[in-house]
């Protein structure tokens, strides 16, 4: 199955071949102030699923407490669409909100959870934490 994700205006858009590695909702400082809402949404999809398919993007480098960052953002209307974090080598992450037209599944975890909202809950679906050993790698 292929998705497509698209920034607020449309100059933007990537195209995923496969269902995520990960994906989950992270209520980190980092991931609140990229979305500017209570949390994120994130999809770590194998970096060769992933297919840029209209570029208009600039790109915001950083490093934190996950190591250094690569986030592509539209040129005209700010959305972050996609980036690259070097603590998940060989995936690109993708905005979930981005796939508006054509949803992802439900999430399968949450993280950060020191960070949270205490307004916000998660379904009981959903597993609490992400720890180094729950993130994939390619064999």
């Amino acid at each position: 199955m292929t998705r497509k994700a698209q920034c607020c205006c449309g100059a933007c858009v990537v195209e995923v071949s496969s269902e995520p590695a990960l994906h989950g909702v992270c209520n980190c400082n980092n991931c609140k102030k990229r979305t500017g809402s209570a949390f994120g949404i994130s999809a770590y999809f194998w970096a060769e699923d992933v297919r840029v398919v209209s570029d208009n993007t600039a790109i915001y480098a950083l490093s934190n407490d996950h190591g250094k960052q690569e986030r592509h953002f539209c040129r005209n209307c700010g959305t972050t669409l996609y980036w690259q974090v070097e603590i998940f080598a060989g995936m690109t992450g993708v905005a979930g909100g981005c796939f508006a037209e054509d949803p992802l599944p439900d999430p399968t975890f949450y993280a950060m959870l020191d960070n949270k909202c205490a307004w916000v809950s998660f379904s009981e679906q959903m597993k609490a934490g992400l720890k180094p050993e729950d993130i994939p790698t390619k064999n």
